[in-house]
């Protein structure tokens, strides 16, 4: 990953990133044989969605006193085994491919905030990880209701 320069950049980085993330959950939705897995699927997309769009609205002021993650960076995500994308998968395995996927944008972002020497560009990809760490957050509370409790 090469390092960022401008904000403008790290825009187009945020949009593209989340474009893929929207169009790889459509078409898990399209090829999901059983409608939780669909809905699941769908929801996903839509918040991807969501986020394209408020990225590529972002005020650089607000971003920049934006107050970083408060939720702990711990996260179930990290000992799930990865699960291929299949046609067929049941909810669970939907809700841990899900989890994986948001913890790799959160990474991600983090990572590319530690690639770059401007303090402006590392408060707006922080910002951008903490938007995908509340995302993963919100697959693990479904994960610890749905997964854990009901296996």
């Amino acid at each position: 990953m090469e390092k960022f320069v401008t904000l403008e950049e790290v825009i187009k980085f945020a949009i593209e990133r989340e474009d893929t993330a929207y169009r790889l959950y459509k078409q898990a939705a399209e090829l999901s044989t059983e409608i939780s897995s669909k809905k699941m699927f769908d929801e996903l997309a839509a918040e991807e969605a969501t986020h394209k769009d408020v990225f590529s609205k972002i005020d650089q002021d607000k971003a920049e006193n934006h107050r970083l993650c408060t939720l702990p960076e711990s996260s179930i995500a990290r000992y799930l085994a990865d699960v291929p994308f299949r046609p067929d998968m049941t909810y669970n395995e939907i809700i841990g491919y899900a989890l994986k996927t948001e913890e790799n944008a959160y990474q991600l972002y983090k990572a590319a905030a530690g690639m770059t020497d401007d303090e402006k560009l590392q408060k707006v990809l922080m910002t951008f990880a903490d938007v995908e760490l509340g995302h993963r957050r919100r697959l693990e509370e479904i994960y610890e209701e749905r997964v854990l409790t009901e296996g």
